[in-house]
């Protein structure tokens, strides 16, 4: 193994690439483990840190390796935490490292390869409801899906306030915990902008002239474009349109909205928090969009697209958005092995608050743990 860059944010040589690094660096010894046996030690000749091999490895700081690429899978394809760690021998607490681990390696390979990525289709939007810690506090994650590619885009994540019929004690219930915890008043009002502002990113006006976004009939949703001012003027001139279908219209392939309809269904198959009366649920909402951001790296980027009968194709979802193979395989060649450094990285807001963990668990005291060299 030879070190590419220094891994101390405040060197140098930190953002080097491949042999740029070549010669500030030298060799100073190995050490023994029990979980990889010998490991070389190596000091950077420009500020003095200290590192190992391991410090570039996904699996650094950990005492015991796990299968990732099983635990990717089993995530994505509706098994819980605690079932992976019956299937692996290992705790659940151990799981959940990885998961995490692994998402933000996820977060980092999307936001990378949707840098270059130029819109090329309509897009629709949708929020998807399921709760955190108790149904009590319902959630709402907006999901932004490419109308052709069923590539996701986007999501964003707020917690909403219990709706709906209940009983007299639900009712005193919910007022009791809401002296602890209320959510947040025009939730998801705010989230939606926050997905919305996804968009002026991706759109070149000069690649695709008009860009048309369908939803359902929400009343949030237009005033969270006004909220988005590139969106706000450009819906003015008429090069950006908002459409509304009906959300209780049959979930055919004809309607509108089902690319986002079709990745509801995929999360409530394929998480196993997501599922409607399941003992499995999320308890906390950090941990919840970790295994979410891993669903949507298996969605995107290993799942086939979806095609009808008499039709194949081994072309992914990222593909079919416009992303070409040959990125997909370089990103996927370190996936699993190499750690993804936060400093090194140009993420979105809602991508890094992912990655630092800092979604509000209801009823939580204190802000969710975070290692600190995921920091």
């Amino acid at each position: 193994m030879v070190p590419s860059f220094c891994p101390n944010p405040h060197c140098g040589h930190h953002f080097d690439e491949s042999d740029a690094y070549a010669g500030h660096w030298k060799h100073v010894g190995s050490y023994d483990t029990l979980v990889v046996g010998n490991v070389l030690r190596f000091k950077c000749l420009a500020c003095g840190k200290g590192f190992s091999e391991r410090t570039f490895s996904v699996d650094y700081y950990t005492k015991r390796l796990f299968n990732l690429r099983e635990i990717h899978r089993a995530t994505s394809q509706g098994e819980s935490v605690s079932s992976i760690a019956r299937h692996l021998t290992g705790s659940i607490a151990s799981i959940q490292n990885r998961v995490e681990r692994l998402s933000r390696n996820g977060v980092a390979m999307h936001e990378y390869l949707l840098a270059d990525l130029k819109l090329s289709e309509n897009l629709v939007a949708d929020g998807f409801e399921s709760f955190d810690r108790s149904q009590y506090f319902p959630n709402n994650i907006n999901l932004l899906v490419g109308q052709d590619s069923q590539f996701l885009y986007g999501v964003t994540h707020t917690t909403i306030r219990r709706k709906g019929r209940m009983t007299r004690h639900q009712k005193r219930m919910r007022e009791k915990l809401e002296q602890t915890y209320r959510a947040p008043k025009k939730g998801i009002q705010s989230s939606f902008t926050r997905l919305l502002g996804l968009i002026p990113k991706l759109w070149d006006t000069y690649h695709k002239p008009q860009l048309r976004l369908w939803t359902d009939e929400h009343c949030a949703y237009p005033r969270s474009i006004l909220h988005v001012s590139q969106l706000a003027q450009s819906q003015c001139n008429g090069s950006f349109l908002h459409s509304t279908w009906p959300s209780k219209a049959r979930r055919t392939i004809s309607n509108p909205l089902f690319p986002v309809n079709y990745y509801d269904r995929e999360l409530r198959k394929d998480i196993a928090a997501f599922r409607r009366e399941s003992t499995c649920y999320t308890r906390n909402t950090a941990n919840g969009l970790a295994r979410l951001m891993l669903h949507l790296v298996y969605h995107n980027y290993q799942k086939p697209f979806r095609v009808g009968p008499g039709r194949e194709t081994e072309e992914v979802h990222a593909e079919m958005a416009g992303i070409s193979a040959v990125r997909i395989a370089v990103q996927f060649a370190t996936f699993y092995t190499d750690r993804a450094f936060l400093s090194k990285q140009q993420l979105s807001d809602e991508g890094r608050k992912i990655w630092l963990k800092e979604a509000v668990t209801p009823l939580k005291v204190g802000a969710t743990y975070l290692p600190k060299y995921a920091g």
